[in-house]
């Protein structure tokens, strides 16, 4: 069947309304396919990680209510305290195996619909495991050296800040300045046959290069991921509130503490948990067709694939 919608090729120099444009192609041409592998993917991880959400809440406002009823420091590092911990680590753990997945799986699917003659329609599991298990090693590689370079920026930036508050003037513009290409390091390594270390030389030079250019594309992406992420996140907000208010009422309520009360928690956490993963596909579009109009701006790739190309025949 022939596509009539014409292909959102990656490697093309375009304004940032058009990269825009582009990136929601690509999502409304893809959007069943995109959410077939991410609702296989991420919702399990979504479940898991919604019943650390709630445990995170419950130890939160577990640890409020001795707060607000005079509980001595003893009573706040008790269990309610060692679990706040525990759910939380939990669920930062999962929320980076879900980043890990996500860009893993998206990056993917971008690579295959660039070069499949019939895009991503028909694709199976089969034909993308290769690319999405290679994905997924180099997705932990970027996941390891952003932290740690992250870590040492952010350091340094104390480690001046200490020395003089004046340095803040300089350093905090010079940290953001050096995180936001970071953004390009998943869409470079991910999409090229390319090195570790000359991904990350390539993000640097091309984030530096497009620098605004990928702000605004985080900024703007970004918005879209949040406003979508209120949407999913309220109802699970709104419930876990009315059940900690009635709680802590004298009266107290029989539905709020109720086994389906906490199982209709447990669904909006899920809920919440996988539209964070849902909206976050716009981010990671964005910035791969933000690479694309990078690297044809700055080393006019579909050039030297055609001279190459040339001299292949």
């Amino acid at each position: 069947m022939e596509n009539q919608k014409p292909k959102a090729v990656l490697y093309v120099k375009r304004s940032f309304g058009d990269k825009l444009n582009v990136s929601f192609d690509f999502i409304k041409e893809n959007w069943k396919v995109l959410l077939k592998f991410v609702t296989y993917f991420l919702l399990p991880i979504s479940m898991i990680q919604a019943l650390s959400l709630n445990g995170l809440m419950g130890g939160a406002l577990s640890l409020s209510s001795l707060a607000s009823s005079g509980g001595d420091s003893a009573a706040w590092l008790g269990a309610a305290g060692i679990m706040f911990f525990v759910h939380y680590g939990l669920y930062i753990l999962l929320a980076m195996v879900g980043w890990v997945l996500l860009g893993a799986l998206i990056y993917g699917l971008i690579k295959l619909y660039q070069t499949r003659e019939e895009r991503l329609v028909g694709l199976t599991f089969k034909e993308l495991k290769p690319l999405f298990l290679k994905n997924i090693k180099r997705q932990l590689i970027i996941v390891v050296i952003s932290f740690l370079l992250t870590i040492l920026a952010s350091v340094l930036m104390i480690v001046l800040g200490v020395a003089t508050a004046y340095t803040l003037i300089l350093t905090i513009p010079a940290f953001v300045a050096f995180v936001m290409p970071l953004l390009l390091f998943s869409p470079i390594y991910l999409l090229e046959d390319i090195s570790c270390g000359a991904a990350l030389k390539k993000t640097y030079r091309l984030g530096f290069a497009t620098w605004g250019g990928v702000v605004l594309m985080a900024v703007v992406m970004g918005f879209i991921a949040n406003v979508l992420q209120g949407v999913t996140m309220m109802p699970w907000y709104i419930s876990t509130l009315v059940k900690y208010f009635f709680t802590l009422s004298d009266t107290g309520s029989e539905t709020t503490v109720s086994v389906g009360y906490s199982f209709m928690l447990y669904l909006l956490a899920i809920l919440q948990a996988f539209g964070v993963y849902l909206s976050m596909i716009f981010t990671v579009v964005g910035m791969a067709y933000q690479y694309g109009h990078a690297s044809e701006k700055i080393d006019a790739i579909t050039v030297e694939e055609a001279i190459d190309n040339f001299k292949n025949l």
